[in-house]
């Protein structure tokens, strides 16, 4: 689709060279949609654009950037900046670098000066993203799946992206608005070491092997599994929503719970997915397979309960290890794995993705600003990016040719190299969990703690969990209720 340049005055001599260019050929001035093969015709066309995106050579931009500082560090951003600016030297970045880049941002949208917005910024949004996009504030990004990657052989994101990730990709009203550009990804992490020395059964294929391993586990004296119960809902990294779509498919269900999940659609907490998924960890707790003291445990003392031995499995996240770097020994090697809930040896098992760290873009910049700053979130999926990602980042790349080179394989840390052993080995679907509405009466809030005060007292097999699933059912009819008036 090209789009003509209106111009409100103009020399004459720049019309007699727009109608000279016109007559020598058309350019097309839109992103390529092929990343990679040219879309201008005509000698001079091809001198003035990039024939690997049909953007302007000679028009110098400056994208003002806003960087959430985080765990993942600035060394990959900053690579990625360097190489785009060698391949596209008339673009440039003013980076704010900040752990705090939501508040920066919010101060901004509040302020409502765009010429001081950030043309595209990661991160947060103070208040969610849903009324920043129904107010026209972000620039949708969904057309950048069809793109086809810079170094990707002619194949387009969506082609390249990690099985489920497109598909469970955070979209508001269908649409993306932050292209994911890492991932990570949570289950179960443990020792390979104190698996392999027990014999111990490193990748259940059924709902019956894994009760069985756990049997195995609990047999040596050890806890088989454990999470941070000073926050529960760690618990969800093993056991979570991706488990409620794995039921559903088991139940030949899949469609009809994908659509009430995404749109909070009554029965939630009393579906039957869910109601199952709650009773298996109820009867899991009576068998003793989670610690009597969890509830007294942090995020650190649980993931600490593993590398000491005393727990075989910690419900977790594959950033464990760069959590955990400084207190686990040098012979420990940590393993995933996710719990299969199917009694069908090959049935898909689904585990948790959040794929994210991606870039939004604010509509009100010029139309070239906001073309290049998508072309920068395109090359974020370039196979050298994502290597910086996953070395110095500690993150899972985005793309499921990444592990392809051997070489680029090694720079994947060991935990999330083991989710991608097990993906390899396993039928893996990934899923984010995401819903398509917001609820924002505050019965929502308390239908919500009232499943996340009881986890504990589930996991440990003291807490039938159909009464709590009964009234936090009801607090959430009512919060769908107030949000229909």
């Amino acid at each position: 689709m090209a789009k003509k340049i209106k111009a409100v005055s103009i020399t004459v001599a720049v019309a007699m060279l727009a109608l000279m260019s016109a007559a020598c050929g058309k350019t097309d001035d839109k992103p390529a949609a092929d990343g990679g093969q040219g879309t201008a015709n005509g000698a001079n066309a091809s001198n003035s654009v990039y024939p690997e995106n049909g953007l302007p050579k000679d028009q110098k931009v400056t994208l003002k950037v806003g960087f959430f500082e985080s765990g993942m560090g600035r060394e990959w951003f900053d690579s990625a900046m360097d190489s785009f600016k060698k391949k596209f030297p008339n673009v440039s970045f003013e980076v704010v670098y900040s752990p705090k880049i939501d508040t920066i941002v919010g101060t901004k949208i509040s302020a409502g000066n765009d010429q001081d917005m950030f043309d595209l910024f990661s991160g947060g949004i103070p208040g969610g993203v849903e009324p920043v996009v129904a107010a026209g504030k972000l620039e949708p990004q969904e057309d950048l799946w069809d793109r086809k990657a810079y170094d990707g052989n002619g194949k387009t994101l969506k082609e390249l992206a990690l099985d489920g990730e497109y598909a469970s990709a955070p979209r508001v009203q269908g649409k993306t608005y932050a292209l994911p550009v890492a991932g990570t990804s949570a289950g179960l992490l443990y020792d390979k070491n104190l698996f392999a020395k027990n014999g111990w059964n490193e990748n259940p294929k059924t709902w019956e092997e894994f009760l069985k391993l756990c049997e195995d586990i609990k047999a040596k004296g050890i806890v088989p599994i454990t999470f941070p119960g000073q926050y529960p809902t760690y618990l969800d990294n093993a056991f979570g929503a991706w488990k409620l779509f794995e039921l559903a498919e088991i139940n030949n269900n899949l469609k009809k719970f994908e659509d009430d999940f995404r749109n909070f659609k009554l029965p939630q907490h009393l579906s039957s997915e869910s109601v199952e998924r709650w009773k298996r960890i109820y009867e899991m707790g009576k068998k003793g397979y989670f610690p009597e003291g969890v509830a007294a445990l942090n995020h650190t003392q649980s993931q600490m309960q593993v590398v000491q031995g005393k727990a075989a499995m910690v419900a977790t996240g594959t950033w464990v290890q760069n959590e955990m770097k400084d207190s686990t020994p040098k012979d420990f090697k940590w393993g995933f794995m996710a719990v299969p809930m199917s009694s069908k040896p090959g049935s898909t098992v689904y585990v948790r993705l959040s794929a994210g760290n991606g870039n939004y873009i604010w509509a009100a910049k010029p139309d070239l600003n906001k073309k290049w700053a998508k072309e920068f979130n395109v090359w974020l999926w370039n196979l050298d990016v994502q290597t910086v990602i996953a070395d110095k980042g500690g993150m899972l790349p985005v793309r499921k040719d990444f592990s392809d080179d051997p070489a680029r394989a090694s720079k994947i840390q060991d935990a999330p190299k083991a989710m991608y052993d097990y993906m390899k080995t396993n039928k893996v679907m990934l899923e984010s969990g995401f819903r398509n509405v917001s609820l924002s009466d505050p019965a929502y809030q308390q239908s919500t703690k009232v499943i996340t005060e009881a986890i504990t007292q589930i996991a440990l097999g003291k807490q039938d969990p159909m009464p709590i699933l009964q009234e936090a059912e009801a607090l959430l009819k009512k919060a769908i209720e107030a949000q229909a008036k």
